[in-house]
């Protein structure tokens, strides 16, 4: 029987096997090592050109692994591996298997489509260490070897070109323009020459420098010209006439006669004034009639002949304002290139010579000109600057909706010295280096411009700003990100050293876990954690979570050792909670039996001392008795349980927070509360109940000894509490998790994007935040979504009459938002608006306020105003409706700290005492008045609508009731 090869489009076995062609044995090799595959693996075998000539014509090859896709000639294996054949190609006519086998007669055979069948036996396997002929050594003197080309260093780094402020300008400049003044439209005969122009300028010079030589001289002043006075006089005009002839051809050039014949005239006509005055003698003067009307004396004609002239080139500087405003009510692009700055902190740095037009300006965002500040020539925009302030900011807004990022923040910057609409703007449309500049370097906000740089994805230089702000873990994840293992892992070492010296145990655990993949330190730190007076039930939980990750781990061993090793007596029951969650989350037999038996010790030594509020954990590690809660509960009501130490309220227990930390703002978030302090010039939070229970977590940026700050909190709109700070620090946000202590997570965060201390903040729905703040007449609302993009800002002109009630004060006045309104104060009066206009204001007849509360007991919006002698409580009802707001006059006015502790009740807190008061239509009664050693720093409300609470900046808390027990 014949076997033929009959083939096929796609393959039919797998290739194990492949035939190189040719007879060069360097293509066997090159062809070999591109295979990657271990000499070991390969069996090779000679093939001759036919069975009539034992030349070479290729070598077969027997892979032990998988081969390349791209393997020329792949051949795959019939008949257990002892017939080869194309892998594309099928035998025909098809046999069986046993039959195939009894007839091949080698171990194995190679059927090649033009070569034939070619047989192999075992001794005919080639070793190709014999296709390598390595030459003898030769008698070399290798002394004489020179060290060759160094090895280029490692890339360590690539860095983006910044551009440079020239860049910066030549760009903006392409998209603006500028235009010279000449251009500017009006009248024609109002636009004088060149010639005119500097005659102006001279003229004010002079004017006003005569007008004060003038009211300098000394009085009474009696000049008797005589012949020697005249010709001393005449000769100081001369001189004085050609030094300015002189000046003038030099600055000017010869086109300017007509205007020396002008200023020589002017002259001339001064000193005829003067000397007709002063020569008419005293006797003449005297014979005047009694009954004339009294004349000016000379004195008095040359100010009002000085000052009339000083007035015509006032009014040339007004015109110039005038026209400027009616360009932009027609043209308002190319207003704004000839705009007048209003304001910002670089300006006024020397008085230039003062001018009756406006100079030319260029409108490029030019951040080498921010910090500069030259002489300027200051004019007098009182009458003017609230309608530029408007029209610029109406042009700002439209350039941001058209796109054109970068000029609108040339109008915040440069014309409106608001440096933090500008970096706001610039970040909100991609230009984050630029944005972060600014922050950088004109706002010393460097966590603001670290979190541009971060968006922008120049990863290298945010992890140096944030290596500035001892940042290390933020640091080290940006490295990683720019695959630079080395440098990330070194800031991870510095952020766990870090960590632990704050007695932060579970975040230099998760950095040791996660980050540097050293999971017997992150244990040995977890351990030390649940032995600490900080956190050690969450300590206790990422240890067993630490373990749950290895591979096959056994933790019914490890929780033995734990409950017999590492925990001492007043841990038991805290063990018992750790270990109803970790079977939670790690289901295990061995583990629950392990579990149960230490539940069973634990509960049983607390009932048998008489306390049998533990009874409910047993449920927990038995989950398959539906009758062990009423069991317990059975239990506990026959044997009533001794009291443990219950506070006099009952049900709820006030806590002593860590004496070691200096406690300085706390707020209430539903049925928990939060509070901030410092130690060693680092912040640390605690996170507590009513019930006794107390976790704290810490931050690791340094703050300075006079640092404060407020906590935003309303639980109307999300779960979250704003941290914002008097200093631009960064303080990454805590994401206090829900357990079973605390029924809802928090958030606790501080936007580095938000403008510095003291805008007002609010909380909006969907996360979102708004800032506001003064800028100018405007008031600005800055919003920013819950990732912290900024959103459009919105911007509203105050007139005369509204920019008085947000008149700041030093302490960061409260915002409030409710139903798309937004409410907030100032030093004389309360405000109130929506996105697009202002709705109402209203004076405060009383000392300046200092904070604005909202009630929670009441279904209405109900708003309260704390001043230093008074508490203004209002609804936005009755101010819709013109009512008057009632002020209720206080005692013992706050200082620190005032809350609604019931529908009807409020504490005003002050720096060593808190007053509660009553609140009624006749106004507000003080019930009660407490004192303490230490300051009070804030009131807070329990989870028991008859008591409130008083933190001391020790740590004490104490609860009080609202009436009398």
């Amino acid at each position: 029987m014949l076997l033929t090869l009959r083939y096929h489009e796609t393959a039919l076995r797998p290739a194990c096997a492949a035939f190189l062609r040719g007879a060069d044995p360097a293509v066997w090799l090159r062809e070999l090592s591109r295979w990657n595959l271990p000499a070991a693996q390969l069996a090779c075998y000679l093939v001759p050109e036919s069975i009539r000539s034992v030349r070479v014509a290729g070598l077969f090859v027997v892979a032990a692994g998988p081969l390349p896709a791209d393997v020329l000639e792949p051949y795959g294996a019939e008949a257990d591996g002892r017939l080869y054949v194309p892998a594309g190609a099928s035998l025909w006519p098809a046999t069986a298997p046993g039959e195939l086998a009894a007839t091949l007669l080698w171990p194995r055979q190679l059927l090649h489509p033009g070569i034939g069948l070619v047989g192999f036996d075992t001794a005919d396997e080639f070793d190709l260490a014999t296709l390598l002929k390595c030459p003898a050594p030769r008698a070399t003197d290798w002394a004489q070897a020179r060290p060759g080309l160094a090895l280029r260093p490692r890339l360590e780094q690539v860095r983006v070109l910044q551009p440079t402020v020239a860049e910066v300008v030549q760009d903006m400049q392409e998209n603006v323009g500028t235009v010279p003044l000449a251009q500017l439209p009006g009248l024609a005969e109002d636009r004088p020459g060149p010639v005119g122009a500097a005659l102006d300028n001279l003229r004010r010079w002079l004017l006003r420098m005569g007008l004060g030589v003038w009211r300098m001289r000394p009085r009474p002043l009696r000049i008797d010209w005589g012949f020697f006075g005249k010709v001393l006089g005449g000769a100081a005009l001369v001189l004085g006439a050609l030094a300015l002839i002189g000046f003038l051809f030099s600055v000017l050039g010869s086109h300017s006669v007509s205007g020396l014949i002008m200023l020589v005239l002017l002259l001339g006509r001064l000193f005829v004034r003067i000397h007709g005055e002063s020569s008419t003698s005293p006797t003449s003067r005297r014979q005047a009639a009694p009954t004339a009307p009294a004349q000016p004396g000379f004195g008095q004609r040359v100010e009002q002949w000085l000052n009339g002239r000083i007035h015509n080139l006032e009014q040339k500087r007004q015109n110039e304002i005038e026209r400027l405003l009616k360009l932009f009510g027609e043209n308002l692009e190319e207003a704004l290139k000839y705009a007048i700055p209003l304001g910002g902190p670089y300006q006024d740095r020397g008085a230039a010579p003062q001018s009756a037009r406006l100079g030319q300006r260029s409108t490029d965002f030019n951040l080498g000109s921010l910090g500069g500040g030259g002489r300027v020539d200051a004019w007098n925009l009182d009458a003017y600057r609230h309608n530029l302030g408007l029209q610029y900011r109406a042009a700002a807004t439209q350039e941001i909706g058209a796109g054109r990022f970068k000029k609108a923040a040339y109008i915040y910057a440069h014309l409106l010295g608001d440096y933090p609409a500008a970096a706001n703007t610039l970040n909100q449309g991609g230009f984050c280096r630029e944005a972060a500049a600014l922050y950088k370097d004109h706002l010393h906000n460097l966590p603001a411009a670290a979190n541009c740089l971060e968006n922008g994805g120049l990863l290298l230089e945010a992890a140096e700003i944030y290596t500035e702000l001892k940042e290390h873990e933020k640091a080290g994840d940006l490295h990683q990100r720019l695959d630079q293992p080395a440098l990330a892992a070194r800031h991870y070492e510095r952020g766990v050293t870090l960590l632990l010296g704050n007695d932060d145990h579970p975040a230099a655990a998760r950095l040791l876990a996660h980050k540097l993949a050293d999971a017997g330190r992150a244990q040995e730190v977890l351990l030390q954690g649940w032995a600490g007076p900080k956190q050690p039930e969450v300590c206790l939980n990422q240890y067993f979570d630490v373990l749950a990750a290895a591979p096959e781990a056994d933790l019914s061993a490890h929780v033995r050792a734990v409950f017999a090793e590492h925990t001492p007596h007043e841990r038991r029951v805290p063990l018992l909670h750790v270990l109803a969650a970790v079977n939670e989350k790690h289901p295990a037999p061995a583990l629950l039996s392990a579990s149960r038996d230490i539940a069973y010790d634990v509960v049983s030594t607390e009932a048998t001392a008489g306390n049998l509020t533990h009874l409910s954990l047993l449920r927990h590690f038995l989950p398959d008795d539906r009758l062990i809660a009423a069991d317990c509960s059975r239990f506990a009501t026959a044997r009533p349980a001794a009291r443990s130490g219950a506070g006099p309220t009952g049900s709820v227990l006030a806590p002593q927070l860590d004496a070691t930390i200096t406690w300085l703002k706390a707020t209430s978030y539903r049925q928990q509360w939060v509070a901030v302090g410092r130690r060693q010039g680092r912040l640390h939070l605690a996170r507590g109940n009513w019930y006794g229970y107390v976790e704290y977590y810490s931050w690791l940026a340094e703050v300075p000894s006079n640092f404060s700050l407020v906590l935003v909190a309303d639980e109307t709109h999300a779960p979250r509490i704003l941290l914002l700070p008097s200093e631009p620090v960064l303080l990454e946000a805590k994401v206090l998790p829900k357990n079973k202590h605390f029924a809802e997570s928090l958030t606790v965060s501080c936007a580095p994007g938000h403008p510095a201390w003291p805008a007002r903040v609010a909380l909006l729905p969907d996360g979102v935040t708004a800032t506001a703040r003064l800028a100018g007449t405007a008031l600005v609302v800055e919003r920013y979504a819950a990732n912290g993009q900024p959103l459009p800002p919105i911007t509203h002109e105050l007139s005369p009459d509204e920019l008085p009630m947000l008149a700041e004060r030093k302490w960061p006045n409260e915002m409030l938002y409710r139903n798309g309104t937004y409410y907030s104060f100032g030093s004389n009066g309360l405000l109130w608006w929506s996105e697009q206009e202002v709705l109402g204001w209203h004076p405060v007849p009383s000392a300046p306020g200092y904070q604005l509360i909202a009630s929670p007991y009441s279904a209405e919006l109900r708003l309260a105003l704390a001043t230093d002698d008074s508490l203004l409580c209002w609804s936005p009802r009755q101010l819709r409706a013109g009512a008057d707001i009632p002020i209720l006059p206080m005692s013992c006015p706050a200082e620190m700290d005032c809350r609604f502790v019931g529908a009807e009740h409020l504490v005003a807190v002050g720096i060593s005492w808190a007053a509660l008061y009553h609140l009624s239509g006749e106004g507000a009664k003080a019930l009660r008045l407490v004192e303490a050693d230490a300051d009070f720093v804030a009131v807070l409300t329990t989870a028991s609508r008859q008591h409130f609470a008083l933190l001391e900046s020790n740590g004490c808390v104490t609860l009080h009731a609202l009436h009398d027990e």
